[in-house]
Formats: C-alpha cells, sequence, structure tokens
C-alpha cells in the first residue's frame, strides 16, 4: 500500500541502478541489422530486446531505503531527469561506475564501439533509485540476499552543480543520443 515516489532524491543521495545497461538495445541494433556479431552474441542481446531482466522481488524492499524511484524504459539519461524533475537538483554520473554486461562488453571489444553509446537507450527496464548515503550497506546485503545486481552509479547534486557524466580520466562527456 506504499509507493515511493519520483521527484523525492534529497541533496547528496546517492543513485543506484540494477542490473546492467544496453543489451535491450544492442538486441534492437541487431534485429534492425544496423550491427552484426556472431550467433552466440546475437542470439544474447536479441534474448534480453524480448525478455529483460526485471525484479520484482526487490520492489517491496525499496521501501526500506529508497527515497525515490523509476523503472529504465526511456533510456538512463531521459528517466533520471524524470525522477528529479521539479526539484532544484542535478546528478553526477560516472561512466565506469555503470554496468554493461560481458556480453556487451565483449561486443564493444570487438566491433571497437564506444560503450556511452549504448548506456542511455532504453527498454532496459531496471530499477533507478536515490538512497540515503547510509543505507549503502543495507542495499549490498539486500542485493547479495536476493542474488540482483546492484550499482552505485552517482550521486544527487545541488542545481548549481548542472548535470554531468564523468569519464575514467574524470573529464565530462556527453551521452550519444
Amino acid at each position: 500500500k506504499k509507493m515511493i515516489l519520483r521527484n523525492n532524491a534529497k541533496l547528496n543521495d546517492d543513485i543506484y541502478v540494477t542490473g546492467n545497461l544496453g543489451d535491450s538495445f544492442m538486441g534492437l541494433k541487431i534485429l534492425k541489422k544496423n550491427i552484426y556479431t556472431t550467433k552466440n552474441l546475437k542470439k544474447y542481446f536479441i534474448n534480453k530486446y524480448y525478455s529483460p531482466d526485471i525484479h520484482p522481488r526487490l520492489t517491496n524492499k525499496l521501501f526500506s531505503f529508497a527515497n525515490t524511484s523509476i523503472d529504465i524504459s526511456d533510456g538512463l539519461i531521459a528517466d533520471l531527469e524524470k525522477l528529479i524533475n521539479n526539484q532544484k537538483l542535478s546528478y553526477k554520473l560516472y561512466l565506469e561506475k555503470i554496468p554493461i554486461s560481458e556480453n556487451l562488453k565483449k561486443l564493444i571489444k570487438l566491433r571497437k564501439l564506444n560503450k556511452n553509446n549504448f548506456l542511455s537507450k532504453g527498454d532496459d527496464y531496471q530499477i533507478l533509485f536515490t538512497a540515503n548515503t547510509f543505507n549503502s550497506r543495507i542495499i549490498s546485503k539486500i542485493s547479495k540476499s536476493l542474488n540482483i545486481k546492484i550499482s552505485k552509479i552517482g550521486k544527487i547534486c545541488s542545481i548549481s552543480q548542472k548535470n554531468q557524466i564523468i569519464d575514467q580520466k574524470g573529464e565530462k562527456i556527453a551521452l550519444k543520443d
């Protein structure tokens, strides 16, 4: 009977995401014949497009630690902006902390692709949420007990800092549309 609302993030909240991002979009690119790969990778990505990993067991646990939450259907950045819109807040994301599957890493290396081109395209249906830093231990414990990958990918900041995505070198980058 409880709800975790959008637009309830708090300054200095950590930003988390479940699972991996980008696999579903890669499946769509393969289906549209925009990219070619091995038979096994093709099967894996198409399966992720048609049957994304959804984590309903985590939903009831979110009430104990999440300030705000949304599923990622329109893409990481678009849904994060929906999550904090109408608030005087911004975000800082760390590119290297945004989780991708071993198969996507393989394909990126094999085809010499850029990771940031696949992270915010949508259809991932992972859970994006914010939580107070003090809840990091409980989030880690729940992640292990439910066997669900949960990654801390950033921080909620003051609006004066503007939205930022930081690469491995500490440089600000823009994700490709």
